[in-house]
């Protein structure tokens, strides 16, 4: 049994007679993220290219990046253990098309210390970048960031068109595929949840529905979904989710064979998703799939 199971089989135990002190002891392993990501290589010219500036939050300095001159501003959310440098290819292709890339390291991720923040900061970080940069054209957001970019959006994020690459649907995936892991009770998982809804959401155990893109009210902006038919961190199961919940204003391209993160550099992902960004208004609908997009 390797080290992640005993830890699982320790837990399932605890949360029988102490059913708080096991779910303290998961919540702290849940949202940990690890050391931060660097910078990959082919990244850094760009990235050290970026202004940069300080977003006091809640007790954090978090780092935000923007390029260009300032028209047409487009806000790139990073996913899980992540950081806004992975969108350095997108950044190339926004720049070369005139528009003006803008995005964060999220807390406990890339430059910003700290511990991890919730999709409440991260609403709180998106409407201060709105405040110093306008509107934007569109937001582009890539796995755990789908559902903060839907949540921020639904509550008042000023947006022309949206993009969920490889997204998260269900806000409870994350304590799903967490448990699983482990392999984790059903009584542990119940002590997770209680402890993550106390911890960071005042108890409220409606997150899970409230906060996931597949559920609630469909966004009015026009929205595409890419996801790779073979990614095994998160199932391209979860963008026909949300796909469902967004009838009418939504559009999911499919690849085969990029996997989870290959699709942030793919060109003809990149195509698609500067192509959709630079439509005219109006809905796009129905399902096709990226001509030529093969993982190498």
């Amino acid at each position: 049994m390797n080290t992640t199971r005993l830890v699982g089989t320790a837990l399932n135990a605890a949360a029988v007679p102490a059913p708080r002190l096991a779910g303290r002891l998961l919540r702290r392993l849940w949202s940990h993220a690890g050391r931060p990501r660097a910078v990959a290589a082919a990244d850094l010219d760009l990235h050290e290219r970026a202004r940069v500036q300080t977003l006091r939050v809640r007790g954090w300095e978090v780092a935000a990046y923007s390029w260009g001159d300032g028209a047409l501003p487009v806000l790139l959310v990073h996913g899980w253990r992540s950081r806004a440098s992975r969108f350095a290819p997108l950044v190339r292709r926004l720049l070369d098309l005139g528009y003006s890339p803008v995005s964060w390291d999220a807390p406990g991720h890339g430059a910003t210390p700290g511990p991890v923040g919730t999709i409440l900061d991260a609403r709180e970080i998106m409407g201060l970048l709105q405040s110093r940069h306008g509107r934007f054209a569109a937001v582009v957001a890539h796995s755990l960031g789908a559902p903060f970019a839907v949540h921020a959006l639904r509550e008042g994020i000023e947006a022309d068109r949206a993009v969920l690459v490889a997204g998260v649907s269900d806000f409870a995936f994350t304590v799903h595929t967490f448990a699983a892991a482990l392999g984790l009770g059903p009584r542990a998982v119940a002590a997770l949840r209680r402890a993550v809804e106390g911890h960071h959401f005042g108890g409220d155990p409606t997150v899970w529905t409230r906060f996931s893109a597949g559920e609630g009210a469909a966004l009015t902006q026009p929205l595409l979904l890419l996801h790779d038919e073979h990614d095994t961190v998160v199932p391209a199961a979860q963008s026909h989710l949300t796909l469902a919940a967004h009838h009418g204003r939504a559009r999911l391209v499919t690849t085969s064979g990029l996997g989870h993160s290959a699709l942030l550099r793919d060109p003809a992902v990149l195509d698609a998703i500067t192509g959709f960004v630079r439509e005219p208004g109006g809905p796009a609908r129905g399902e096709g799939e990226v001509p030529g997009a093969v993982g190498a």
